[in-house]
């Protein structure tokens, strides 16, 4: 990959961020929050993405960028009321701009009646046409046009460019050589520069001491030079010599001064491409390095490979000889102690926050309330619930689909909320937090919750259950997610097809997670996606089940008790419970529920987990060998799925030993299925 790949690929994942950041200044206009400064981060998310696109020469995004900041540097300084329906052009206007980006990334033609349409109304808004004049001259009202000849042709000439960036060019995201080379497409023929660098001691590294002298030699017109270099205004001293319009100058769009400023005190310059977080101030920015996943990916592997190494030397140890034990115990545990910490900070280096997914999931209910014709709104939280990188990835779709679900088979139309006795604004929910080692993401909506009749009806059409069959309330509702189900009478551009459920369902488990949902008539249903923080290491406790070894993770592990004969108490049918401090717990043999084949060893210990759904279990096993750090390996890539089981690992003596699925587990074991007899075999 050459310089200009490196930096367009840069140019693209800054794009990302600056829309994301650019969204969230937008949703807080649309929540009806009015601080000044939301406008002014969101602008200057705008003009750090036209700046960059200046430099590749992205001329549709260009000029798309240039209308949007300009009507928001008139509510900036005051001249345009940011009324509601104009809150929703820039909703309207963020989403073009993403699609332009992606165009511009991707290739083709995008949809250029949407954005000529969006221009055309950005440009209304702005109190005069600009369908026939220049970028510059939008930006640059002391830019006069430029005069042509009789002939009706630009004359031939010198123009003459002075271009010296200022303190926080570079920290705006721009690039001195790569705006001179750029040039270079208007007829540029030389560039001499001008300043002084300071020692090298004293030499700022963020800041470009030196200025150019450009000259043109060229019959375009003036106004479209103007134009080119008005992207930088805000960054640059820029003036502009034409022998035909004499000096001309490039400005920009002005930025208010802040309360209590003096008059004619310079504007606010534009936070650095990576910078603007909701006003956050340059100084309190903190410095990031970007990586490729895949040298993190390869990072990762050789982490886990330290910790099996670590297991192995551990296992070892334990079975020479006491003397010799003792001699190296200490420096084992002080590398356990160093594995574990760099671990933690490879992990927390992979550790992103949902809020890069949950940004986008406002577009998907505006987009889906104005075809359906609802009125909706989503409420986010958890935004900052950080999970692994990979995880992150995979969520956007599933998401997706179950957003399109609620506002489609959830939540009512505005007339039938309203005969409902509800308010005609439908409301999901949109959360995340972390559990222990998982992160739980809820999806939750106050509309008619699921139809169980229709449910069934469909499912006995489709030939799932048959007609005399009876099914719990809970069984019905997760037949949504078999392959190729829907309820919807017809179909259409948003549901019908029996695409959907079954998609999240098969995304969140090869993520090593589950998918419940919880639905009341009348009142809504309810989402929940439980995932593991990462996808790599787990803290996990091993126990023993006749001659095989599992694990359970640590997270989902309350206590352990030694079983007596007293404390344990059989029901009617046949099921056991075990007495603990004045309760009763379900009680699962592990031998059963897997399949292990019997032993002479009598299972002695209780490990009481909490499978986050059902509360609490206590699972039988033989013995309770102890906690430790595993590394996770997917058994779906290299087998199979099996239900029960999230993943493998290898301990300290070379034996594989499966990490069970704990609330998945417990489901297997009441209903009497022993899912792993077969491998085990």
């Amino acid at each position: 990959m050459d310089d200009s790949e490196d930096y367009l690929a840069l140019f693209f994942t800054e794009c990302g961020e600056l829309l994301a950041d650019l969204q969230e200044q937008l949703d807080r206009l649309f929540d009806g929050e009015r601080d000044p400064e939301i406008v002014n981060a969101a602008f200057r998310a705008v003009h750090s993405v036209k700046g960059g696109a200046a430099a590749f020469g992205f001329n549709d995004l260009i000029a798309f960028a240039h209308v949007f900041e300009t009507v928001m540097d008139r509510v900036r300084g005051g001249a345009l009321m940011l009324a509601p329906d104009v809150v929703g052009l820039f909703m309207r206007a963020g989403d073009v701009m993403e699609q332009l980006i992606e165009q511009a990334r991707d290739g083709g033609e995008g949809d250029p009646e949407t954005t000529a349409r969006l221009r055309a109304e950005l440009e209304e808004l702005t109190g005069r046409s600009m369908a026939d004049e220049t970028d510059a001259e939008a930006s640059s009202p002391a830019a006069e046009p430029e005069p042509e000849p009789a002939s009706g042709e630009p004359a031939a000439r010198t123009v003459t460019v002075t271009f010296r960036p200022g303190p926080d060019f570079i920290r705006a995201g721009h690039d001195p050589l790569r705006v001179i080379r750029a040039a270079r497409d208007l007829d540029l023929v030389s560039a001499e520069p001008f300043g002084e660098v300071p020692p090298l001691d004293e030499l700022d590294v963020e800041s470009c001491p030196i200025g150019w002298t450009l000259r043109f030699e060229t019959d375009r017109p003036g106004a479209e030079l103007a134009a080119f270099f008005a992207v930088y205004a805000l960054d640059a001293e820029i003036g502009l010599e034409d022998p035909g319009a004499g000096d001309v100058g490039v400005a920009a769009p002005s930025a208010p001064s802040a309360p209590g400023a003096a008059e004619g005190a310079e504007p606010e310059a534009p936070a650095a491409a990576a910078e603007p977080r909701g006003g956050a101030t340059r100084g309190a920015a903190s410095k990031t390095l970007r990586v490729e996943i895949s040298r993190i990916d390869r990072l990762v592997n050789l982490v886990g490979e330290i910790v099996i190494t670590q297991a192995v030397l551990a296992q070892k140890l334990s079975e020479t000889d006491a003397a010799t034990a003792l001699e190296v115990a200490h420096s084992v545990e002080a590398m356990n102690r160093q594995t574990r910490e760099l671990q933690e900070s490879v992990m927390a280096i992979r550790a992103q926050p949902v809020k890069s997914v949950f940004s986008r999931m406002p577009r998907v209910v505006r987009d889906l309330a104005d075809k359906l014709g609802k009125e909706a709104r989503l409420i986010l939280s958890g935004e900052h619930t950080e999970v692994d990188t990979t995880v992150i990835e995979e969520l956007a779709e599933p998401l997706t689909h179950m957003l399109r679900n609620s506002m489609d088979h959830g939540l009512e139309g505005p007339d039938d909320r309203e005969a409902a006795g509800k308010p005609r604004l439908g409301t999901i929910r949109l959360a995340a937090e972390h559990r222990g080692e998982r992160v739980i993401i809820v999806i939750e909506d106050d509309g008619r919750g699921i139809n169980r009749e229709r449910v069934l009806e469909k499912a006995v059409e489709n030939g799932l259950v048959s007609p005399d069959e009876s099914m719990p309330a809970e069984e019905i509702d997760q037949l949504i997610f078999h392959p190729g189900f829907s309820t919807a009478q017809e179909v259409s551009s948003v549901s019908g097809r029996g695409v959907g459920m079954d998609v999240v369902k098969k995304k969140i488990q090869a993520l090593g997670g589950r998918c419940s949902l919880r639905s009341t008539p009348g009142e809504g249903t309810r989402f929940q996606i439980t995932l593991p923080l990462t996808l790599a290491v787990l803290d996990g406790m091993t126990v023993c089940v006749g001659d095989q070894r599992f694990i359970l993770p640590l997270s989902s592990v309350v206590e352990a008790l030694r079983i007596e004969a007293e404390a344990v108490e059989e029901l009617p049918d046949r099921s056991q419970v075990l007495a603990r401090r004045g309760e009763y717990l379900r009680l699962i043999s592990l031998r059963k529920t897997l399949g292990v084949p019997g032993s002479e060893r009598r299972e002695e210990m209780a490990i009481v987990v909490d499978t986050e759904t059902d509360g609490l279990v206590a699972l039988l096993v033989d013995e309770l060998i102890g906690q430790r750090q595993v590394v996770l390996k997917s058994l779906e890539a290299n087998f199979r799925r099996v239900e029960g089981v999230s993943g493998a690992t290898i301990l300290g003596d070379g034996r594989v030993a499966l990490i069970l699925d704990v609330p998945s587990l417990v489901s297997t074991g009441a209903r009497g299925r022993a899912p792993l007899q077969e491998m085990i075999h």
